[in-house]
């Protein structure tokens, strides 16, 4: 039979997952947290055809179970390195090696971090609104980015907190418009624009923000600071050189191959323009049906 490994477990990886077992492949998925990626974290996804509304959690683990029942093997390691090797590539994790003749990257991408959060990440610090939320009920907290994600976020947050911020590091936000009008609607936001944050203070948990807000510096007092400023994509663990990448993005064809035969990638961690659920389930189905061909060639050589 075929063989192919996916590394990561998100939507674009599942999505692969299953258009690989529906073409009779083997696969192997590597994935250290549990299967969903970023989409768990996600409160209300809309945007998602066939849903009006669907909760990230719910449209994952539909996702997962779907390929769980096609017959997908999951691996809880860590991958340390991705290689080539003469049966085609090298898989090397924290607890062993594996080889397959064809690859799926879908690892996605990792959360930016303002770089001043020292020891306050997970004490007033947090990347997922949804995850952390509920300890700040009835606070009042920060949102920083004026992207879609940040618009979320905030979103999210103004039905739990008592007064959500959004530093907004642009003249406007660069969010969906559909988002930014409700979100500005409601009562207790308030968008403060061409805004940095300098400093993060509170003796042992946040208690106030240091923000400069048009290059004036004011102090706001906020229980919460959700950092919301975009991401990196997660390639560092691939050591071939032929993998051709730009601003850190995996470079792939329009069959999602990437410039080394027998290695694709999909979802958020591409060059793709568009980093969105749907982009990324396609992006899956064309690397996993390509990628049980290309197995399934090597094996007939």
């Amino acid at each position: 039979m075929k063989k192919i490994a996916i590394i990561g477990g998100g939507v674009a990886g599942l999505s692969a997952a299953v258009y690989a077992l529906r073409a009779n492949a083997e696969v192997t998925m590597f994935e250290q947290f549990g299967l969903g990626g970023l989409v768990t974290t996600i409160d209300k996804i809309e945007n998602y055809p066939s849903y009006k509304s669907v909760e990230g959690w719910k449209l994952s683990s539909d996702m997962a179970a779907q390929a769980k029942a096609l017959g997908l093997k999951t691996v809880r390691q860590k991958v340390l390195s991705l290689e080539t090797h003469e049966l085609g590539f090298k898989i090397v994790t924290d607890k062993g090696e594996y080889t397959f003749p064809s690859v799926v990257v879908a690892t996605g991408t990792a959360h930016n971090k303002l770089g001043i959060e020292g020891d306050y990440v997970g004490r007033g610090v947090s990347y997922c609104a949804t995850c952390d939320g509920a300890f700040y009920r009835d606070l009042p907290v920060m949102v920083v980015g004026g992207g879609s994600t940040a618009a979320r976020e905030a979103l999210y947050l103004s039905d739990i907190c008592s007064k959500v911020y959004v530093a907004v590091p642009q003249a406007n936000f660069t969010a969906e418009e559909m988002l930014v009008e409700t979100l500005l609607k409601k009562q207790n936001v308030e968008a403060l624009y061409n805004t940095s944050v300098a400093e993060i203070l509170g003796s042992d948990t946040v208690s106030e923000v240091k923000i400069f807000n048009n290059n004036e510096v004011q102090h706001l007092a906020v229980n919460g600071i959700f950092v919301a400023i975009g991401a990196i994509p997660v390639t560092d663990f691939i050591h071939i050189d032929q993998v051709e990448k730009q601003r850190g993005y995996i470079v792939v064809d329009g069959r999602c191959e990437t410039t080394v035969k027998g290695l694709f990638a999909a979802g958020d961690v591409t060059n793709g323009p568009l980093k969105q659920i749907v982009t990324a389930c396609a992006d899956g189905a064309k690397a996993g049906a390509f990628a049980s061909a290309f197995a399934a060639s090597t094996k007939e050589k």
